[in-house]
C-alpha cells in the first residue's frame, strides 16, 4: 500500500484521476464508463493502473458496487484537490461571469424549498443568469448526501436532522433559521382567544408527510401533557395541504415562511405555537469538490441574498 506522496508522477495522467474521482462517486464502472465517454474495458484499465500504482486494490466489489477501500477514501479529497488546482491553472485568469455562464445547475431540494427557495431562485436566475437552467429534484435529507457524494446533484437545500458541519466531505452554509407554527382557514374558531394546547388536541388535523403517520412537534409537546390529537387527512405535500386547508375546517402544522407567504392566496391565517422550541435551520449543502467552483460559491450567495430579503 503506498501513500499518493510516494507516487511516481511520471506514471500518473489526468485520466486515471478522473476515472478515481468517478469511481469513488458512482461506485459502479458502467457509470463511470457513461460520465466519461469511455468503454468499459478502458475504465477497468484506468482502475488497474491505479491498483498497481497504489499497491492496493482501491475498491472491493459488492453485490451493491464496488466499495471503496480505507486507502481510497483516503485518498479522494487529495485527488480532489489536485484535479482543482490543475482546473484552476488551465482556466488562467478567466473570471466566471453569471451573464455568459451557461450550464444546467441541478438542485436536490425538499418538499418545503422547493415551494418556498426554487420559485425565488427562478426568477432572480432569469433577470441576473439568462444561461442558467435549473433543474429541481425532490428529495430527502438521507438521500441527498449520497445525490451530492455522487455527483448526481450540484446542491441540497433543506433541513439537515445529523451533523452536516464538520464533516469534511461538504460544505454547510446556513441560510436561514425557521419555525412551525398553526395554520387554518380565516374565520376558523381556533383563532378565537388565546392558542392552547387543549384547543389544538380538540381540532381535527391535517398531517404533511410522504412516509405516513408521523409524531410531529406537536405531537410531542402533547404527549407530554397527556393529550393526543386526531389525525384526519395525509397527504405528501405543502401545495395539497394548503389546497385542503382552504377547504375544510382542519389544522396544520408548518413552516412559517410557506404559511405568511400563501394566506392571500389560500384564505389561511396562522398563530405561533404554545410550546417551546420548535426551530429549525435551513442549510445549502454542497461537495468539497466544488469548494473552489466559482459557479457554487456566487449561487449560495444569491441564495443567500434571497432568504435574507423576507
Amino acid at each position: 500500500m503506498k501513500d499518493i506522496n510516494d507516487i511516481n508522477i511520471r506514471l500518473v495522467d489526468s485520466t486515471i484521476l478522473l476515472v478515481f474521482l468517478a469511481t469513488m462517486r458512482h461506485r459502479k464502472t458502467t457509470a463511470v464508463a457513461s460520465e466519461m465517454r469511455l468503454t468499459q474495458p478502458a475504465v477497468s484499465h484506468a482502475l488497474k493502473r491505479l491498483r498497481n500504482l497504489f499497491d492496493d486494490p482501491l475498491f472491493l466489489r459488492r453485490s451493491h458496487g464496488l466499495e471503496p477501500t480505507a486507502l481510497a477514501n483516503t485518498l479522494e479529497p487529495k485527488v480532489l484537490e489536485i484535479i482543482r488546482l490543475v482546473s484552476e491553472t488551465l482556466k488562467g485568469s478567466e473570471e466566471f461571469n453569471p451573464i455568459t455562464e451557461s450550464t444546467d445547475l441541478r438542485i436536490g431540494a425538499f418538499d418545503y424549498e422547493l415551494t418556498n427557495i426554487i420559485p425565488k431562485l427562478v426568477a432572480k436566475l432569469a433577470k441576473v443568469s439568462p444561461n442558467i437552467n435549473v433543474h429541481a429534484f425532490p428529495i430527502q435529507n438521507y438521500e441527498a448526501i449520497n445525490a451530492l457524494s455522487y455527483g448526481k446533484i450540484d446542491l441540497s437545500i433543506g433541513y439537515f436532522n445529523f451533523p452536516i458541519r464538520g464533516n469534511n466531505s461538504y460544505i454547510a452554509e446556513k441560510l436561514y433559521e425557521e419555525h412551525y407554527v398553526l395554520a387554518a382557514r380565516s374565520g376558523h374558531k381556533i383563532f378565537k382567544g388565546k392558542l392552547s394546547l387543549e384547543k389544538i388536541a380538540n381540532e381535527n388535523h391535517l398531517l404533511i408527510s410522504p412516509y405516513g403517520p408521523i409524531k410531529n412537534l406537536v405531537d410531542q409537546a402533547l404527549d407530554l401533557q397527556g393529550l393526543t390529537i386526531n389525525i384526519k387527512t395525509i397527504v405528501p405535500s405543502l401545495f395539497t395541504a394548503l389546497s385542503i386547508l382552504e377547504k375544510s375546517d382542519l389544522v396544520v402544522t408548518l413552516p412559517k415562511r410557506i404559511a405568511k407567504e400563501n394566506m392571500k392566496k389560500f384564505g389561511i391565517k396562522y398563530s405561533d405555537l404554545p410550546i417551546e422550541g420548535g426551530s429549525f435551520q435551513i442549510h445549502a449543502v454542497r461537495h468539497i469538490r466544488d469548494l473552489a467552483n466559482p459557479l457554487h460559491t456566487w449561487l449560495t450567495k444569491i441564495l443567500l441574498d434571497l432568504v435574507r430579503v423576507y
